[in-house]
């Protein structure tokens, strides 16, 4: 698009707008490329003596996509707990006084203290 503009405030003015523009359009482009998107795969309502137990699925455009396990009372808040790379994302959950083990079927295991849920 060729514009015969003529005056310093016209382009001064044009100029601003460009660069407005593009600072909107890097901002827009970042939160599209890392704004991430959660979706619960697994649901388990919480007990007496147990928390909520849900398991997101966490995709990103850039970074791809991991696993988060979110301990609490509903699915939108409590302690989060990020699951390492190549884990399953469904372990045994064994409830102890102190807090609950997520047992993985390849042999690991994490703790969560009760203080951290509760």
């Amino acid at each position: 698009m060729a514009t015969n503009v003529s005056g310093c405030l016209v382009k001064i003015l044009l100029f601003l707008f460009g660069a407005v523009m593009g600072t909107v359009l890097t901002a827009v482009a970042g939160v599209v490329l890392f704004l991430p998107d959660r979706t619960t795969v697994i649901s388990v309502d919480p007990t007496a003596t147990a928390p909520g137990v849900y398991v997101k699925e966490v995709e990103q455009l850039v970074g791809g996509t991991r696993y988060e396990i979110w301990l609490g009372p509903t699915p939108d808040r409590g302690h989060v707990v990020t699951v390492p790379s190549g884990w399953e994302h469904d372990p045994q959950r064994e409830t102890t006084d102190g807090g609950m083990r997520l047992k993985f079927d390849n042999g690991g295991e994490i703790f969560v203290p009760k203080a951290s849920y509760s």
